[in-house]
């Protein structure tokens, strides 16, 4: 339990900072920085946190008595980066999908991680 508890902790916590940088595109939590660096942090910090705490899960569900939704749920994270690479290519609101991902897929995790503690408990 230890390790799901912390590969969730993880990717909560990369939604988290993925979600401050798309409202940072709007200069809500820091002001707006026109460079597109902010955009790159998708790729340089966000796509392989999500990799490795898919990895993570999905040895986690492989080795453990878990729901394969777990690395299912937080692949899908990797919607992110790929929106970001639009965002900065044509702006489409695409910022807006992409903060629909950072709050989604966490609740999802967090929905599933209470559900197999649940099972736990129980057993």
């Amino acid at each position: 339990m230890l390790n799901l508890c912390l590969a969730v902790i993880v990717s909560v916590l990369n939604m988290a900072y993925a979600a401050v940088i798309y409202l940072s595109l709007h200069g809500w939590i820091v002001p707006l920085e026109t460079s597109g660096m902010q955009l790159l942090m998708h790729i340089f910090v966000t796509a392989p946190i999500v990799l490795v705490s898919t990895v993570w899960l999905f040895l986690v569900s492989k080795y453990g008595k878990l729901s394969a939704s777990f690395w299912k749920v937080n692949l899908a994270g990797i919607i992110v980066p790929v929106v970001s690479i639009q965002t900065g290519v044509s702006y489409y609101y695409y910022d807006i999908v992409g903060l629909a991902v950072t709050v989604l897929v966490p609740v999802a995790l967090v929905t599933l991680f209470f559900r197999q503690v649940g099972r736990n408990a129980n057993n």
